[in-house]
């Protein structure tokens, strides 16, 4: 028998291709290794010795599940062979992902699902890697009680009970945010004043940060908190999206701050709270041609993430907060699509060393709980208008 080199197979049919090869890219982004048919089925070999062989290599199979791979006559067989591997489902050999609404019948109606037709991007991604762990989901933070709530005690803070990504899936909020000056005005706290390391501006990728300041005292925490948080920022920044599962970290904890990073070029991550309460979290942008690429469209849904992730912290706030965001490094940046890359890239006439979008303006903290999204939307926009009107980008 071959020996098992790959975590999954990737089962679809050619009208699913796009989804299959994203699904496919998160995966292995996330330190997953993957057989799928468009990368790996190479001009000129046997398609049916390669298709046994990727199920012989591969103990779990994805199984893109929609109308035309219901009807599609050689994907039955790819997934009952999973299922014949563990009809008990004791293994998650088969993983059945739905792209698009369907009804399965039979066996296959049986397996659990992980539905994310019609979720966005950040919430689909977060959904497909927190489904494909075999380990118990179990929240890092308490759920909400059930029953009826007691009167909170003056002066106490409402504790966080909101999992992360849960405000980008639901309905749209109606009306304009909400935006109001700080009294008194907040000092925040970039990347580089948190990080020494990262003040060698050469040595690293552009990166994005975002940050919730808060504009009084009600979410300061004590320096044995800093300390306890040591320990547990790890695991919340893997279960949020901010770190793979098989990143290597380093924590760091002080009378100030406390921070979990990852390291390699290109690649470096953080997440960040100060003795004040400030919340902090940084990732690259995506590779481009030349350079990194600004895509609009995929960097508000990176920003809706971190949000989620930085407000799923179970920790003391109060009712404002100051969400402030920057590039840092910002240079060899160009704008672009993620989905449809260019063999050009226009980086700009002026290379700012960083922007750091002025954090004047504070919201209510159950705003961005509740619409990340829009609060995400309204800072990228912020952060683009100062970058073009630094580099003459546009």
């Amino acid at each position: 028998m071959d020996p098992v080199v790959k975590d999954f197979f990737v089962s679809y049919t050619a009208a699913d291709k796009a989804w299959a090869t994203w699904i496919a890219y998160i995966l292995e982004d996330d330190g997953y290794t993957v057989t799928i048919q468009e990368w790996d089925f190479r001009p000129g070999s046997n398609f049916a010795i390669e298709m046994d062989k990727a199920l012989k290599q591969s103990p779990r199979m994805i199984a893109v599940l929609s109308p035309a791979y219901l009807k599609a006559k050689f994907p039955a067989p790819e997934w009952a062979a999973a299922f014949a591997s563990d009809p008990e489902g004791a293994k998650n050999a088969l993983v059945p992902i739905m792209v698009e609404e369907c009804s399965p019948e039979g066996l296959l109606s049986q397996v659990v699902q992980i539905r994310i037709q019609g979720k966005d991007e950040v919430t689909a991604r977060e959904m497909i890697l927190e489904g494909v762990r075999r380990e118990r989901s179990k929240p890092t933070a308490p759920p909400p009680f059930p029953g009826p709530s007691a009167s909170p005690a003056p002066g106490s803070p409402p504790a966080v009970s909101f999992p992360a990504g849960t405000a980008a899936s639901g309905p749209p909020v109606a009306g304009r945010l909400r935006w109001q000056s700080p009294a008194p005005p907040v000092t925040v706290s970039w990347h580089r004043d948190l990080d020494n390391s990262a003040r060698g501006m050469q040595q690293r990728a552009a990166a994005v940060e975002v940050h919730l300041a808060f504009s009084d005292d009600d979410a300061r925490l004590q320096v044995s908190e800093l300390g306890e948080l040591r320990n547990l920022l790890p695991d919340h920044g893997r279960k949020t999206g901010i770190f793979t599962r098989l990143e290597a970290l380093e924590s760091h904890a002080d009378s100030a701050v406390v921070r979990v990073t990852s390291s390699g070029w290109g690649n470096e991550k953080g997440l960040a709270v100060t003795r004040s309460g400030q919340r902090s979290t940084w990732a690259p942008l995506p590779k481009g041609q030349v350079g990194f690429l600004l895509d609009i469209e995929h960097l508000v849904g990176q920003v809706t993430g971190m949000l989620d992730a930085l407000t799923a912290l179970n920790l003391p706030q109060g009712p404002l907060v100051v969400p402030a965001i920057g590039l840092d490094p910002a240079t060899m940046i160009s704008y672009g699509s993620v989905a449809r890359p260019s063999n050009t890239a226009a980086i700009g006439i002026t290379q700012p060393d960083h922007i750091h979008v002025a954090p004047d303006e504070a919201i209510e903290y159950n705003a961005v709980v509740t619409r990340s999204a829009a609060v995400a939307a309204e800072l990228v926009a912020r952060l683009v208008a100062d970058h073009r009107g630094v580099t003459g980008l546009r």
